[in-house]
């Protein structure tokens, strides 16, 4: 029989990728070792290894026991430093940023600060570049050892043009292709996601979600926002646009009126926005709560941070806030686990920063109106969950190219 080169080919990088996965979950490992649990031949583990060597993906670590007669064998390890990778997280009171080796361990991190109010502009993407070459620079990385930048993003994305499609928090954004700007930067590959599909990625692979297969992550914080795995895979629905239900309409608008329509999303209802401007509209109106003990009677200095403080102190007024907040969100998650029977919901944002006090409310509520019980937690990483996703999301596609780059 005809031999084709192309098959041939195939069969060696298949062998390639193999040794490579083994090493990375079972180092250190002998030859020996991988030959068996592969059920490849000595030689052929024997040169695939020398080659990867020879590229630096894998590494000598030292010897293994002597097993018999002979040399102890010479054990094998994944090169974790073989190159690099960045997670920019764009959600939240902070940008935040880390970069990792290929094993997924934080380098370095930095973060550039903002508050609700702000709005994120063109000249903070200049920023974020700034600091992932500072943080490359510091830690001695040359760019090429770059092999992928993974941003999470609020906001729905073209996923043709690469452009903003709705970015409420982002200005003047609708004109700036970051996919673009940040791979002619850094000459990289560059993947821009949802930034709530990265915090349940984040999750299911490094937290709360481990074991589930039908799990959401839902977020309450600035705004509120959705991430969704089905059947284990992330869906993101035809136009990258699955889980915004910051867009919710609650109630019945006045349709004669659609200017007005956007006081009836549930960004409007359930966001820490919409929380904390609805308590100081209270308190200007004379309502009274310790939150003004903690804020020397300042409105200007009134913050969800002190709407935590007062409710942990069992202040009347911020208990009761906590629980309207309860029983909005748990309509939201009742409606959720019934359409797509969900394991498991996860709960990230802000919102943590009430634990028990809003979580165990939540949960009976929840478990009140659905037939099946649905486990709500809160998320494992909090605010590093974005993170975690962009290196799961980063490391998913440099392992699956390593051997062409």
């Amino acid at each position: 029989m005809k031999i084709i080169k192309g098959n041939q080919q195939l069969i060696r990088s298949t062998n390639l990728n193999l040794i490579i996965d083994l090493v990375r979950r079972q180092e250190p490992i002998s030859r020996a070792d991988v030959a068996k649990i592969l059920k490849l031949s000595a030689p052929s583990v024997s040169s695939n290894a020398e080659q990867l060597l020879s590229k630096g993906i894998l590494k000598e670590v030292g010897v293994g026991d002597l097993v018999g007669s002979g040399r102890p064998p010479i054990l094998l390890s994944f090169n974790e430093n073989y190159g690099y990778i960045v997670s920019v997280d764009l959600a939240g009171e902070r940008i935040r940023l880390a970069l990792g080796n290929l094993k997924g361990n934080v380098v370095a991190e930095s973060e550039i600060m903002f508050t609700l109010e702000e709005y994120i502009t063109s000249d903070d993407l200049v920023a974020v570049i700034t600091n992932i070459k500072e943080l490359l620079e510091i830690n001695k990385i040359p760019n090429e050892k770059l092999m992928a930048v993974c941003i999470g993003t609020p906001g729905i994305l073209n996923k043709e043009t690469g452009y903003f499609q709705a970015a409420p928090r982002f200005k003047e954004w609708e004109t700036i292709n970051i996919h673009q700007i940040m791979k002619k930067e850094f000459n990289t590959t560059v993947m821009v996601i949802n930034d709530m599909n990265l915090f349940i990625i984040g999750e299911s692979r490094y937290g709360a979600g481990r074991g589930f297969s039908n799990l959401l992550g839902i977020n309450v914080d600035i705004g509120i926002g959705a991430g969704i795995i089905i059947q284990g895979q992330l869906y993101e629905g035809s136009r990258l646009a699955a889980g915004e239900v910051g867009y919710w309409v609650c109630g019945t608008p006045d349709f004669d009126e659609p200017s007005r329509l956007k006081d009836y999303y549930l960004d409007s209802h359930l966001s820490l926005h919409a929380l904390m401007h609805k308590v100081r509209v209270d308190l200007r109106n004379g309502q009274t709560s310790k939150i003004l003990d903690y804020c020397q009677n300042n409105l200007e200095k009134v913050t969800f941070e002190a709407f935590c403080k007062a409710a942990a102190d069992q202040d009347p007024y911020c208990l009761r806030k906590t629980k309207e907040l309860a029983q909005s969100l748990s309509v939201v998650l009742v409606n959720m686990s019934l359409l797509l029977d969900l394991e498991l919901i996860v709960i990230g944002g802000d919102i943590k920063k009430l634990g028990y006090l809003f979580i165990q409310p939540l949960r009976e509520l929840v478990n009140k109106m659905v037939p099946l019980t649905t486990t709500i937690v809160y998320a494992e990483h909090g605010e590093h969950s974005g993170i975690h996703g962009g290196f799961a999301v980063a490391l998913d596609h440099v392992m699956s190219n390593i051997l062409s780059e």
